[in-house]
């Protein structure tokens, strides 16, 4: 959990249910985050913004914004880096856990993952209901002693979750319901697809090697994809493998040749052509414009 307690550092916390829920009251060192440290969480994080502004970017390449009134949603092992963060920011967290989020969200984490991985909305708004909820996130984690504590965690969480669904496909709706065409078994094996791509210590370039893992053929994880995402597996592969180069080449002090062998590159000029195809632009280059 080495990733996460970077955001929980000096924090006043909450862990539930071993650990697989994470309660934030208040994100008041938010600021003392490393504007040069990228990181990747093990949980999903639901950040609530109540005042302040704070800039980040998504995925090594995409700049989020979020404000007071405003949650930030962040999928697990989405590599995230504070770019700018407003010295009046309040903000409480939620972590959860990928298992259970699954586990409480049942058939709409297919809603959860098209919105965090098909359509990158990652910002919603809270007006709507954010005051029932903050009362109610209240009683359950900072009242008296719950003799049913766990229950009403799960039971909180549920609606949480599925009041976060209701808004990501309010505000997503024209993209989320263009062209859902695939089937129930097609996105079943998506999102087995993704969450093999976010857990593998070392991403596997080949589409053979997640066809196997999920007991089917190559063509088909390949139709699978394109009916879900519109996306080759490939794409996807590439998109998840150079998260992982961006981090080490920003967050560590690590050569291009280490980086290369830990990456399974079959050596440094290999890694160095796949990353130019990809931005335009040398290892090196990168980290120092980076640094920079």
């Amino acid at each position: 959990m080495a990733n996460t307690n970077r955001i929980l550092e000096g924090q006043e916390s909450t862990a539930v249910i071993d650990d697989e829920v994470i309660f934030l009251d208040s994100l008041k060192d938010v600021e003392k985050l490393s504007l040069k440290s990228p990181m990747k969480m093990e949980y999903n994080a639901i950040i609530h913004c109540r005042r302040g502004r704070v800039l980040l970017e998504m995925g090594g390449s995409q700049q989020v914004e979020v404000v007071g009134g405003q949650m930030l949603l962040v999928p697990a092992q989405k590599l995230m880096q504070p770019m700018m963060v407003s010295t009046d920011v309040e903000a409480g967290a939620l972590l959860v856990s990928e298992r259970l989020l699954r586990s409480v969200l049942g058939r709409q984490i297919d809603i959860w993952n098209r919105a965090m991985y098909l359509h990158e909305i990652y910002v919603i708004d809270t007006n709507r209901w954010s005051d029932t909820l903050q009362s109610q996130s209240d009683s359950v984690f900072k009242g008296g002693k719950l003799l049913l504590f766990r229950e009403f965690v799960l039971s909180f969480l549920r609606l949480f979750l599925l009041v976060v669904c209701e808004e990501l496909l309010r505000q997503g709706k024209d993209v989320m319901d263009e062209n859902d065409t695939a089937t129930g078994r097609e996105k079943r094996i998506f999102n087995q697809f993704l969450d093999l791509l976010q857990h593998e210590q070392q991403k596997k370039r080949q589409v053979v090697y997640y066809a196997e893992k999920l007991c089917i053929t190559a063509k088909y994880l390949s139709t699978v994809c394109r009916n879900v995402s519109g996306r080759s597996p490939i794409r996807w592969i590439t998109d998840s493998v150079m998260e992982d180069c961006y981090q080490l080449l920003r967050d560590t002090d690590l050569t291009v040749k280490e980086i290369s062998n830990r990456m399974g590159f079959p050596n440094s000029s290999f890694f160095g052509q796949y990353f130019r195809e990809q931005t335009g632009m040398t290892p090196v280059e990168y980290r120092n414009k980076y640094k920079n």
